[in-house]
């Protein structure tokens, strides 16, 4: 099964290689509303690199105007200013020094605005993208991965934005300055070093070509394991009862090798990397002062201008190692923006909620026409399903498991689209309607029931919905949830991850509550009283009897009791109606539904 999750993810990861160009071109609107902000911090990091470069140039003079004077001339000329005393060169100097700090510090502080809104709006965009998906999305992306998305891809991304590629740029504009510098002190031993920027360049080149690579398999063997984990939770009892610990954990301690592999790899990269542009650092510094120290003794250059050029050094090959670090980070960034573009480049669902649609109003009746569907075209799920159902009346679904029960309901919810046929909601057409309205006025009440965590208040209180709470202690006391006024403290009842501190009946009969607090036209029942015990079915019968007084119910149930007293019932066998009538008409018949109850009772 994980082998199967890695080959999807890998596949994934082949699809979403994308060009650096083509991934701001979709990152841009959300930089454009701080296009501004970033402006401003490019024009105060033009003024800091400008700070940074005057600082070994000051540096020289002090040495050939105070501390080794190259003439009788006590003093220097600092941009047409004369500057006769140490004391006067330090006041100038230490006031260069602390205004570089206070504009370095400025332009860090407006570039993390800027970069925490960006990730701010991305976020938020991402998650809103992803709850309009289709739920076909969701069945072929594990959970895990979807985390990793929102979580850890989008704080990749907030390194990106708030430092690596301002301070590149920084980077990039002070190597620039410092060659254009060099050149003007001195060609010849400006010549000598530019000889060494073709192989930093490639150096660079081919670590960051490598390094994206590296990190994409990195992020992909993330997914991996954030989704074997999520896998590991959600079926731990399953995992301890079974004894398949060991094998769950060897599966486990594969795919953690496999991601520590991928890092070591990425480490040894880096590790050869930053040593080898550190002896490209002093192999420079020995062609200055060997070349130099021939230039001191003909008196064509001073020790100051000697020092200045080794100080320009320096800070050429210190911004120069920032950039290899900035590259890590970066590819890293580069590698979750594919990831994130490839998500909100998914088609969403939202063509199917405009207000452009056909409006409605409650829902007073339900039409199949000759309804064909398959979630892969290979396999046909549903056949041929005609059936009508009005205001007031319920009908029944029953058929063995894979009949396709479940699929109807996924149809007249929206959640898939049709192969063929068609669903009228009050003679309209559902592709011509907003489908938000439809949902907004159905209850869904499932086998499996779901509780977020929060306050049952919470749980229960249509979304957009004004209702006070005495109209949800009555939707709770329809329901029979008194057990919450007795046993906990009712509306204030804290839920925890998986529904704790309640009873699976409990849960169903809160779910059935919030059914209640909607109020709706439509109410459909899958499953819903399946795995219960007597008394807690009895109860859920009770409550659903309530909810389905002057509605729309549509119910699904492998307990032919649960159906009994529906108006209509249908029985599915291989995704087809196979017989349809009442519970007498269809006993009478003495066909499929005939023999499932008899096994029933058996």
């Amino acid at each position: 099964m994980i082998e199967n999750v890695a080959n999807d993810i890998f596949l994934e990861e082949k699809e979403i290689k994308l060009e650096n160009l083509k991934l701001i071109k979709f990152l841009w609107p959300f930089i454009r509303p701080y296009f501004r902000i970033m402006c401003l911090t490019t024009l105060l990091v033009f003024l800091v690199t400008f700070l940074e470069l005057s600082i070994p140039f000051l540096t020289g003079k002090a040495f050939d105007g105070f501390i080794v004077p190259t003439n009788s001339y006590n003093g220097i000329m600092i941009f047409g200013f004369d500057i006769k005393s140490f004391t006067s060169f330090g006041i100038i100097f230490s006031a260069i020094v602390l205004t570089l700090f206070i504009v370095d510090f400025s332009q860090s502080l407006f570039m993390e605005y800027a970069g925490q809104k960006i990730i701010l709006n991305l976020r938020c965009a991402l998650f809103s993208h992803m709850s309009f998906l289709p739920v076909a999305f969701y069945d072929k992306n594990s959970s895990g991965r979807l985390v990793s998305r929102v979580a850890g891809d989008v704080e990749n991304m907030n390194e990106m934005f708030t430092s690596v590629l301002i301070f590149m740029f920084k980077d990039f504009l002070l190597m620039t300055g410092i060659l254009v510098i060099l050149f003007t002190m001195d060609i010849k031993l400006a010549f000598y070093l530019s000889l060494l920027v073709p192989v930093i360049v490639i150096s660079i080149w081919l670590f960051s070509k490598i390094m994206r690579k590296i990190f994409r398999k990195i992020r992909q063997k993330i997914a991996e394991i954030n989704h074997s984990f999520s896998e590991a939770i959600t079926g731990i009892k399953i995992i301890q009862t079974n004894s398949g610990k060991n094998k769950f954990m060897e599966r486990f301690e594969k795919l953690n090798f496999e991601y520590f592999t991928a890092s070591l790899l990425q480490i040894k990269i880096f590790s050869t990397f930053m040593p080898f542009i550190g002896f490209l650092g002093v192999l420079s510094v020995a062609i200055i002062i060997w070349a130099g120290s021939f230039q001191i003794i003909d008196k064509s250059m001073t020790i100051g201008e000697i020092v200045a050029f080794l100080t320009y050094m320096k800070l050429f090959f210190r911004p120069l190692r920032e950039l290899s670090e900035k590259f890590n980070l970066l590819q890293n960034a580069l590698s979750s923006a594919e990831r994130i573009v490839h998500v909100l480049n998914t088609d969403k669902a939202e063509h199917r909620i405009t207000k452009k649609r056909n409006y409605i109003g409650k829902i007073e009746d339900i039409s199949l026409h000759r309804v064909n569907f398959s979630y892969q075209r290979e396999t046909q799920i549903l056949k041929n399903i005609t059936f009508h159902v009005n205001k007031g009346k319920s009908i029944g679904i029953v058929g063995r498991t894979g009949s396709g029960k479940s699929s109807i309901i996924n149809l007249i919810t929206g959640f898939y689209p049709l192969d063929s046929g068609s669903i009228l909601f009050n003679h309209v057409d559902q592709v011509s309607v907003n489908i938000e309205d439809i949902r907004k006025r159905t209850a869904l009440v499932m086998q499996d029931s779901f509780l977020f965590s929060g306050t049952i208040r919470e749980n229960i209180r249509p979304s957009d919905s004004d209702i006070d709470d005495s109209m949800l202690a009555d939707a709770l006391k329809n329901a029979n949830c008194s057990f919450l006024f007795e046993k906990f403290t009712g509306l204030e009842t804290e839920i925890k991850e998986g529904g704790r501190p309640l009873s699976s009946g409990e849960k169903q009969l809160v779910c059935i509550a919030r059914a209640f607090a909607s109020n709706p036209d439509l109410i459909i029942f899958d499953e819903a009283t399946s795995y219960m015990d007597s008394q807690s079915e009895k109860k859920i019968h009770d409550a659903m009897g309530k909810l389905m007084k002057g509605r729309i119910a549509i119910i699904i149930a492998h307990r032919l009791s649960t159906v009994r007293e529906c108006d209509t019932i249908l029985v599915l066998t291989d995704g087809a109606i196979l017989e349809q009538g009442s519970h007498y008409e269809l006993v009478k018949l003495k066909g499929e539904y005939y023999h499932l109850l008899r096994k029933e009772k058996i």
